[in-house]
């Protein structure tokens, strides 16, 4: 697993709300988008398993995380609706994108109440270039919500699910977002056509 600091091009805007993969007025997309995805999209977007051991294995040792941005600041809404959080409660945000070789796939960020990463996942924050799933689906008594799948309107990067985490009694919100042309990507990854990949 390779691990880099290199710039991206473009670069997203740094701690933006461009570069956060869930449109604000995501409820209601998920039972209309689920019955219109691919087998392939379904299979992505709905899979439970660790995404970035499943990138890794598109062609062992070329997968590596680029972390576009790390800081502390206030949840939104969305993210204090869904984990419980009370009004102007403090985050730790990170957000990444996920490659494979020189293809970028997946754009994700987590979000942790501050409070937990001064206590039991305070690890988290030496995580560095590592991914994310490296360090939770290794833990024991993680538990995680049921994956909900939605439409964002971040161009080329419209199909997008969150789940959140629970280890020691502490929410961890991962969003992920997905490029549009995976498809293809996986095809060029693979080596094989297109439409094959699709089926």
């Amino acid at each position: 697993m390779k691990t880099t600091s290199a710039p991206l091009a473009p670069s997203p805007e740094k701690g933006g709300q461009h570069f956060h993969p869930l449109a604000p007025l995501w409820s209601g997309q998920r039972r209309r988008l689920l019955p219109q995805l691919s087998p392939l999209w379904r299979d992505w977007l709905l899979h439970p398993g660790s995404l970035s051991q499943r990138l890794d294995e598109l062609r062992p040792g070329a997968f590596w995380v680029h972390v576009v941005n790390e800081q502390c600041g206030h949840a939104n809404a969305f993210e204090r609706q869904v984990m419980a959080l009370p009004n102007g409660a403090t985050v730790w945000q990170r957000e990444v994108v996920l490659w494979v070789a020189e293809v970028p796939l997946v754009r994700a960020r987590t979000v942790v109440p501050l409070s937990a990463l001064q206590g039991p996942l305070r690890r988290l924050r030496a995580l560095g270039n590592r991914s994310l799933g490296s360090f939770l689906f290794r833990q024991p008594g993680m538990q995680r919500s049921p994956l909900q799948v939605c439409r964002s309107q971040l161009s080329g990067w419209q199909h997008c699910r969150y789940s959140i985490f629970t280890l020691q009694h502490c929410p961890i919100l991962v969003s992920e977002a997905f490029c549009d042309d995976l498809p293809q990507r996986l095809a060029q990854l693979s080596g094989c056509d297109v439409h094959h990949a699709e089926a």
